[in-house]
């Protein structure tokens, strides 16, 4: 039977409820005697959670129900906090991803990780990548959209890219925080609209500005279905089409670099994937759930089963064969 894989996870260590961090707007945990615990931000609730986000044990359980054979593991985005100081930041990283290694080296089998960087410096950031990737031996890194009042396509962020280039590194970019969120906290518009939004004008801005182009062996991977870049992209050309100073930028048409970028499904409607698999290709798919949190597809892979455009052979690639190729260090562009 075909691997299953559940791209799209995240973990946090129950090491946060002892981390020692001076600001007081620190992201924190605290976990009652029951095992369910509160993540706080600003000292105001953030997210609640259970024992899901740090029992090893109790994940597979649920994958086994599942039919999910690996988990990908990845920090709760809240915990990049770039907000603060770098060596804070770089401190936590450090404890969360050997939290993250010690789950996959005790059961390989099971888990693949990504560690977390202090993107806010980008030396400190290329330092954790390389342990992370080398002595950790974890799969890749997370990264949020923005950091230290950067988009990721600034300059600031070169000497990280290409360390990532010259690595070949696996970078999963998931949006956390970024300008203008704050007007999207009602209603629970940052999850609803901010995340997909702010996905969709990372990925284009990533392509159009040539950090794509310029890194190639970078092996960028887009949460949420790539968020609104699917939706995106005949704009974009049309763009790169009018325009010669773009032209002069990248030489390859948008929608053709977007198709060496990988995404996972996590797109709730059959039709937004089928749109995404079209435009990116069912080989840069992979089934990703959001796992363990209340808006987690469930079961992992719902999407795919329902979508009627894909063949039993687009349907298993996404559900592991791609994942296990990327995972594996190739398919990069």
């Amino acid at each position: 039977m075909a691997t299953r894989i559940d791209f799209h996870t995240h973990y946090l260590s129950r090491a946060a409820e002892s981390f020692d961090a001076p600001p007081p707007s620190w992201p924190r945990l605290a976990v009652d005697d029951a095992g369910c615990g509160v993540l706080t931000r600003d000292g105001v609730p953030f997210r609640d959670l259970d024992s899901r986000s740090w029992d090893a044990a109790r994940r597979i359980a649920d994958m086994d129900a599942a039919g999910i054979d690996l988990q990908v593991l990845s920090p709760l985005p809240v915990t990049f906090a770039y907000e603060f100081d770098a060596a804070v930041t770089a401190r936590f990283a450090r404890v969360h991803n050997d939290a993250i290694a010690e789950v996959v080296r005790a059961r390989p089998d099971r888990f693949a990780g990504l560690g977390s960087i202090p993107l806010q410096d980008p030396d400190a950031a290329c330092a954790e990548l390389e342990r992370v990737t080398g002595e950790l031996g974890l799969a890749g890194v997370e990264i949020g959209t923005h950091a230290g009042g950067h988009d990721l396509a600034d300059p600031a962020f070169d000497a990280f890219w290409e360390r990532c280039d010259a690595l070949g590194a696996l970078v999963f970019v998931h949006p956390e925080n970024a300008p203008g969120f704050e007007r999207l906290r009602a209603a629970r518009l940052a999850f609803a609209a901010g995340y997909p939004s702010e996905t969709g004008l990372c990925a284009a801005s990533l392509i159009m500005t040539g950090v794509v182009a310029r890194f190639p062996r970078v092996r960028f991977v887009f949460a949420h279905g790539g968020g609104t870049l699917s939706w995106l992209l005949p704009r974009l050309d049309a763009v790169w089409s009018a325009y010669a100073d773009v032209r002069e930028t990248i030489a390859r048409r948008p929608s053709d670099t977007a198709r060496t970028l990988w995404y996972d499904t996590l797109t709730f409607d059959a039709e937004n994937l089928r749109v995404l698999a079209e435009r990116a290709g069912t080989g840069r798919l992979m089934v990703g759930s959001d796992y363990p949190f209340l808006m987690q597809e469930e079961p992992p892979g719902a999407t795919v089963l329902a979508c009627d455009a894909f063949d039993d052979a687009a349907r298993d690639a996404m559900r592991g064969e791609n994942a296990l190729e990327l995972l594996h260090g190739s398919g990069s562009s």
